[in-house]
């Protein structure tokens, strides 16, 4: 997870990049200029072009899914994670 306000493009490109691909699994941005959660899934690995094949945003009134080893352990509610 990375909390970006003046880190935002470089969580967005470069470390997005990196952790897709490393494969992690889930690759959370807590975004907070547009006030939202970017949930970032389905990393492709060590290709020419590493990126996360799904991306899920949630905003104020949303709530999170927790997912550990692909399974749904709860959830949050973004207001929570938000200043």
């Amino acid at each position: 997870m990375e909390v970006a306000d003046s880190s935002l493009h470089r969580d967005q490109g470069t470390k997005k990049i990196a952790y897709a691909r490393a494969r992690i699994p889930v690759y959370w941005i807590v975004n907070l200029l547009d006030r939202q959660i970017e949930v970032y899934t389905e990393p492709s690995g060590p290709t020419e072009q590493p990126n996360y094949g799904k991306c899920a945003t949630y905003h104020a009134g949303d709530t999170v899914p927790v997912v550990i080893r692909g399974q749904a352990v709860g959830q949050i509610a973004v207001k929570d994670l938000l200043p």
